[in-house]
């Protein structure tokens, strides 16, 4: 933990944009006992329905989760879960300069639980090798350093759909841009944090995004501390390539992004 204090941590981003297409709410919830029903559910879910030539399989998974912070356990516990993958995606965000195309062609695995109908989480992953791109920490490594640094927890899955959808929380203004990042993960959680109410925003548990974006292009040059205060900075570019964002999941807006969590140090991993 040491260690980890010796990385910069970001200065957390407050946007506030407004934005968000409804999700049918739980009156309106499908079948999701079947096929067909859970690929039109995952689409308005992700917002990848109105991308061209996105292509869906779907099968039954269960899932050993041993990253996601707080809710590894809860994830696990869940057995034959749907896993829809989605190839062939390039992202288009609402308010991206024409000249800004997404870099990558990506593939998505959207889980659902198709008792519940939570949305698990959403991950894409790198096909390629980025040196600087160190493995997600442990789910307790993760959540000691969310929790100190920044007051925060995820309370479980919320029982109502999001009203702004994945897509859209992507294009919500968040600390580095998704057209660049090598790895896109979402969770849609109950999250609360303390220290938002001058803000005007409520620590008590609300719907809202987390969005993890891997393998950004390094910042170069200065740093900002939480007070403001620059500095030139020494953070090795594994500390500083990643972010992870806080939108809310009823307005679109981008409520904060930092880099914690951050990596284990290639040291500590040696030693593993």
């Amino acid at each position: 933990m040491e260690k980890t204090k010796g990385v910069v941590i970001m200065s957390i981003l407050f946007v506030l944009l407004a934005g968000g297409a409804l999700v049918s709410g739980e009156e309106c919830r499908p079948d999701l006992s079947k096929q067909n029903e859970v690929e039109a559910y995952v689409g308005a879910l992700t917002g990848f329905d109105r991308l061209e030539g996105v292509t869906k399989s779907l099968k039954r998974v269960d899932i050993n989760d041993v990253n996601t912070p707080f809710l590894h356990r809860e994830i696990s516990s869940r057995k034959n879960v749907w896993r829809v993958e989605m190839k062939n995606v390039r992202l288009k965000l609402k308010g991206a300069e024409p000249q800004f195309k997404d870099k990558y062609v990506r593939t998505f695995a959207v889980f659902v639980d198709p008792n519940t109908g939570h949305l698990l989480k959403i991950t894409s992953k790198f096909d390629g090798h980025d040196p600087n791109m160190l493995p997600e920490p442990p789910a307790e490594v993760a959540e000691q350093q969310i929790t100190t640094f920044l007051g925060e927890s995820y309370l479980g899955f919320p029982n109502e759909p999001p009203k702004v959808n994945f897509l859209d929380a992507l294009g919500a203004g968040l600390a580095g841009n998704p057209l660049l990042a090598k790895e896109i993960e979402a969770l849609y959680v109950m999250h609360s944090r303390k220290g938002l109410e001058f803000f005007g925003i409520t620590p008590e548990p609300r719907p809202r995004w987390v969005i993890t974006l891997r393998g950004l292009p390094p910042r170069e040059g200065t740093r900002v501390h939480a007070q403001g205060l620059e500095a030139a900075t020494e953070e090795p570019a594994w500390g500083q390539n990643h972010s992870r964002n806080i939108v809310d999941a009823a307005t679109g807006k981008c409520l904060m992004g930092s880099n914690i969590p951050q990596p284990l140090p290639p040291a500590d991993k040696k030693k593993e």
